[in-house]
């Protein structure tokens, strides 16, 4: 059975969602038919509830995510009248690694290559997704910045670069278009699930454990914190458009609170 989707991939892009989430989209909403064994016009309030039942076991982001596709389409799209309801989102607080075990990751890396994904995803506090999209033209070695082109929403934006990382990227290969290359095909860039592997091997070789490379870029926030960096730049520095997108990320350690005496025991 094939179905046209179209209509919904135009209007998706022209609300300038990413293509990422476009596939998504699409891809549920197939799903979604194909297990209905329906039409678009068959298909009822019972039908979606029914799925999103079917789909229960899914953790909360994904089953969010499948409510946000069908609601898209068959509301946005279709302009059909259906109740959603929304599950919860678990709210964990991001995992945030002290400075000495991201240094330990970064000694035990040999390959300059991977050393230099680490350094870039803490030191800048960038997403995995933006990592791999970095070019050599958009760093500026003398002003020590870095141009984050099309970020999550399509957003540019300007973060710091360190000395650290300045002094191992002049050491590197940057004749390439793309700072971290595929070894495939050099024109290309590299893929998110080579970089993630990466980061894990790093942090197994360290004795680090269950480190991801979100975890990198939770405490380069936090770590900016404790260095009394105020929460706006650090919001414009990770690329957020809201502050509490920001709270949410940063993990602050409670040590200092324990040398600090309430005034009433004074």
């Amino acid at each position: 059975m094939e179905y046209d989707f179209c209509v919904m991939r135009k209007e998706l892009k022209l609300r300038n969602y990413s293509e990422k989430t476009v596939k998504a989209y699409l891809y549920h909403n197939m799903k979604f038919l194909e297990w209905s064994n329906k039409s678009l016009r068959e298909v009822n309030q019972k039908d979606l509830e029914n799925y999103l039942l079917y789909k229960s076991s899914l953790d909360a982001h994904s089953r969010h995510l499948i409510t946000a596709s069908l609601r898209f389409y068959y509301c946005e799209i279709l302009k059909r009248r259906f109740r959603w309801v929304y599950p919860k989102r678990e709210k964990h607080l991001p995992l945030v690694l002290s400075k000495e075990e991201i240094l330990r990751m970064i000694d035990v890396t040999n390959n300059l290559k991977h050393k230099l994904m680490i350094e870039l995803l803490y030191s800048s506090g960038l997403r995995v997704s933006e990592l791999v999209k970095v070019k050599n033209e958009d760093i500026n070695v003398e002003e020590k910045i870095i141009m984050i082109r099309e970020g999550k929403g399509r957003k540019d934006r300007l973060v710091i670069l360190s000395e650290k990382f300045l002094q191992d990227y002049k050491k590197f290969n940057q004749n390439n278009k793309y700072l971290f290359y595929s070894e495939r095909d050099c024109k290309k860039d590299v893929s998110i699930r080579t970089v993630q592997k990466i980061i894990k091997n790093a942090a197994k070789k360290a004795c680090v454990r269950n480190v991801y490379c979100h975890a990198l870029r939770a405490s380069f926030a936090t770590h900016l914190l404790e260095n009394n960096t105020d929460i706006y730049s650090i919001q414009k520095l990770l690329g957020h458009s809201s502050v509490k997108t920001t709270q949410g990320y940063i993990r602050t350690k409670t040590d200092f609170l324990k040398k600090i005496k309430s005034p009433l025991d004074c």
